[in-house]
């Protein structure tokens, strides 16, 4: 079929700090730390990136090896849903959006048309792992040397897509071995306990991400945990109302885990830029960000086996999370 005209944001610019950014300090971090994510590298596995928009343009890393679209082989950031830059503009994009906007960011297009497939999953997690240029080899002329340091991935691969619960585990093991920080939607199937089951979100060594409204409360639609005998989520981030970036120039606002999933990568990235001793070690920054995590509102009665199967260690805070890098 054809395909959908491209999509476009019909809002305008924010004004100052996007309420989601002020509900988890990130505005302090930068106001009071001077932290603004400079020096880290996000990476960005979606529906794409419009890299012309004004709060990306200038944070893509550039070269010759920093985008990859194995759909349709387009050579510069393009995104004809919208989805990817709404979500890497959580992440990284300036004018009040973004989490931390001084952090460069790379992209890779595993979705197209709200679509994927686990080749193509994969594709873009290799390309994670060991970038290579523009119409290159991926096995012969990957560079480890300029893998991104933190990993947005607001997307599960489901048994409709040809996914089995452990099609991904090589390439998030490969990742982590390699220091690569994994962040992942925990997935949109909520109330319902045990509904976190789409790759990568149930993995052990993914951050899992779920998500909370303004007044902290935990949407009904985020996933459940357990996860396979584990508890999920993580951690939650506001998912709810969230306005970011869209194709155009222009800025949407839309609702998901996958709204709340960069927002906690970019929280990532401010810890590494402000203590880079801190980047690869995933274990510690994992410890760090449950321990300074705020209580997250959840259910009466708590269903799913508790308040870690629905919120995790709780509501990200990116300005304790930094300060607790920076200290000791």
């Amino acid at each position: 079929p054809a395909a959908a005209p491209p999509a476009r944001g019909d809002a305008p610019a924010p004004t100052g700090p996007s309420w989601n950014v002020s509900l988890i300090g990130a505005d302090r971090v930068w106001s009071e730390l001077g932290v603004t994510g400079t020096g880290v590298v996000v990476g960005s596995s979606d529906s794409g990136v419009d890299g012309r928009h004004p709060a990306l343009a200038a944070g893509f890393r550039g070269g010759d090896d920093s985008w990859y679209d194995p759909w349709e082989h387009r050579r510069t950031p393009a995104d004809r849903g919208g989805h990817g830059t709404h979500t890497l503009g959580s992440a990284v994009g300036r004018d009040g959006i973004g989490v931390a906007p001084g952090a460069r960011w790379v992209g890779c297009v595993n979705l197209d048309r709200n679509l994927g497939s686990p080749a193509r999953y994969l594709d873009c997690l290799q390309f994670m792992l060991a970038p290579f240029p523009t119409g290159g080899d991926p096995f012969t002329d990957g560079r480890p040397a300029r893998a991104p340091d933190v990993l947005t991935n607001s997307w599960g691969c489901p048994p409709l897509e040809g996914c089995d619960p452990g099609a991904l585990r090589p390439a998030t093991a490969a990742l982590a071995a390699a220091g690569i920080l994994v962040v992942a939607a925990a997935g949109n199937t909520g109330p319902y306990c045990g509904s976190i089951v789409d790759a990568p979100a149930p993995y052990p060594d993914v951050l899992t991400v779920g998500a909370v409204d303004r007044n902290r409360r935990l949407t009904d639609f985020s996933s459940r945990g357990p996860a396979g005998g584990a508890d999920k989520p993580d951690l939650v981030a506001p998912g709810a109302a969230v306005p970011s970036a869209f194709p155009g120039g222009g800025y949407a606002t839309l609702d998901g885990t996958s709204m709340a999933t960069p927002q906690v990568a970019g929280v990532v990235a401010l810890m590494w830029s402000a203590n880079p001793a801190l980047v690869g070690d995933l274990d510690r920054t994992r410890r760090i960000l449950a321990d300074t995590a705020t209580p997250a509102s959840v259910p009466a009665g708590a269903p799913c086996g508790g308040t870690r199967n629905l919120v995790g260690a709780g509501l990200v805070d990116a300005y304790a999370a930094v300060r607790a890098a920076t200290s000791g």
